[in-house]
């Protein structure tokens, strides 16, 4: 194309090249320069794009597959995540008009995927993708099997069951050990990489850390477990969190190590998207100060966490950074002023719709009888920091 002119078809050589630049050789620069430019070209391209019939003629894969792609595995690591998630929306609803169908089911089903990361409410996401799946049987089992597992994942945060959800596929699939063994067989390592990073999330959330450390192991152990995506960005910055505290808990030495390496990999992604890396970062650095017994430091670093998250909407891992917060404090003997930042997190993630994580805080920390804080005025007597001022 660069020699011979550039068209349509360009595109999609170009968010390959832009894709391994940022993935393999960690040019994050040089992969936002290409996705720019596929998205230049785009431009160009649709307005020529009003019919089926047109978009056939000069590719579907140079328009809408390719914008939607782009969008998922690179526009997110750029821009924030809620608007790479209504980016996807608006492109499903542009290719469905046009008659793209299968395109435009992953577009949503992507746009769901990055709403689910970026904190939006969990109840809205669970209805949209139990009617996305009853769509996509329709047209792709293959794309409603992922579409299943965020669901899967979604219901275990929230408290819903998910056994049902199997009777939509009349007994091909009756349970997720039966998909991953699917996926085996077939070394379908994206399916394999899902269902991993399906149940790291689930353990992580509860607090499972062996069983999420046997998920990780497994994620890892995949040959495309490097490759940029919104999973590998969450599983790294959750492992780096469990390896800090893990050596906290008598781990050992190379725990910190590894806890150290996620920060470092942090400090590099904060400079291409603080909206979606600052928070992450501010609480590797909090843990990091807590590990090595940096008690003001810590609480510093915990707070412009929470702050952070906040100011960019992602009330999950405001959520986290405020029981976190409480945990470390508990650490110290801090009683009274953890049980308020657990009540905190207790408050976000009922906010998140993970009224499971809410449940399973509140009762961890018998919140119910803590004077503390008390619920009669909270969140009142939240401090300062998780209100979020008006814009």
């Amino acid at each position: 194309s660069l020699q011979n002119g550039i068209c349509e078809e360009s595109a999609i050589g170009f968010l390959i090249l832009g894709y391994f630049k940022a993935s393999l050789e960690g040019k994050y620069e040089e992969g936002r320069y290409w996705m720019c430019v596929v998205y230049k070209i785009i431009e160009n391209a649709g307005d020529k794009c009003t019919n089926l019939e047109s978009l056939n003629k000069i590719g579907p894969s140079a328009i809408s597959r390719v914008d939607i792609m782009a969008t998922m595995f690179l526009n997110f690591f750029y821009c924030p995540l809620k608007q790479s998630a209504f980016r996807l929306l608006k492109l499903y609803q542009k290719v469905m008009a046009i008659g793209d169908i299968e395109s435009s089911f992953y577009a949503l089903h992507f746009s769901l995927i990055l709403s689910f990361h970026s904190g939006e409410k969990l109840p809205l996401i669970s209805n949209s993708t139990q009617e996305l799946i009853k769509s996509m049987l329709k047209h792709s089992k293959e794309g409603a099997k992922m579409a299943m597992l965020n669901k899967i994942l979604i219901d275990s945060l929230v408290g819903n069951p998910s056994d049902a959800i199997f009777t939509d596929f009349g007994g091909v699939i009756v349970d997720e050990h039966s998909l991953l063994t699917d996926a085996q067989s077939k070394n379908n390592f994206s399916f394999m990489e899902l269902i991993h990073f399906r149940r790291f999330l689930s353990a992580f959330w509860i607090g499972d850390y062996d069983e999420a450390y046997k998920c990780s192991k497994a994620i890892s152990a995949l040959p495309i477990s490097r490759l940029l995506k919104i999973q590998m960005v969450c599983h790294t910055f959750l492992k780096g969190l469990m390896a800090f505290q893990t050596f906290r808990d008598g781990g050992g030495e190379k725990w910190l190590d590894e806890g150290k390496q996620v920060f470092n990999k942090m400090e590099r992604w904060v400079k291409h998207c603080p909206a979606n890396f600052a928070n992450k970062l501010l609480l590797l650095e909090a843990e990091h100060h807590a590990s090595m017994c940096n008690i003001i430091a810590a609480k510093a670093a915990y707070e412009a966490s929470v702050r952070s998250a906040r100011d960019n909407c992602l009330v999950h891992e405001q959520g986290l950074a405020c029981e976190l917060y409480g945990r470390f404090l508990l650490s110290v003997i801090e009683t009274d002023e953890s049980l308020i930042w657990f009540k905190c997190a207790h408050a976000c993630y009922l906010q998140w719709g993970a009224v499971a994580k809410a449940e399973q805080v509140w009762n961890d920390h018998n919140l119910g009888v803590s004077t503390v804080g008390s619920i009669g005025n909270f969140p009142h007597e939240m401090p300062s920091i998780m209100k979020r001022k008006d814009r």
